[in-house]
């Protein structure tokens, strides 16, 4: 049974890589790919046209999307992998705060101060 996977277009791509959104769709699936620990960190591994197909783009277009994004330096192609340069974490998920709640109720009164309420 094949592995399932997903990617996520983060908000880095979108503000900081200046592409549009199908060429920024392209790189965070290599992308993906190069940073899956479960794949084996190994990137896009097959043809142009197959990666085409999977992401449902004709494949002259993919062919210009991945001439782009070697250009620019965002993945490079080595030993048939297509893999990506750039990693970034993504943020430790911080715990939700308690919102600090002040019921008037249990708060001290101190002489000489009036609550407005």
């Amino acid at each position: 049974m094949a592995k399932s996977f997903y990617f996520s277009i983060q908000s880095w791509m979108l503000e900081e890589m200046d592409l549009s959104l199908t060429d920024v769709a392209v790189f965070a699936y290599i992308n993906g790919l190069t940073n899956s620990e479960e794949l084996g960190k190994q990137g896009w591994h097959g043809s142009i046209r197959c990666l085409a197909k999977v992401l449902h783009v004709c494949s002259s277009t993919m062919n210009d999307i991945i001439n782009r994004l070697e250009q620019r330096g965002f993945i490079r192609i080595a030993n048939g992998f297509i893999i990506s340069n750039l990693h970034r974490d993504l943020p430790p998920k911080e715990e939700p705060k308690t919102p600090a709640v002040q019921n008037p109720d249990t708060i001290e009164q101190v002489d000489g101060i009036e609550m407005p309420f």
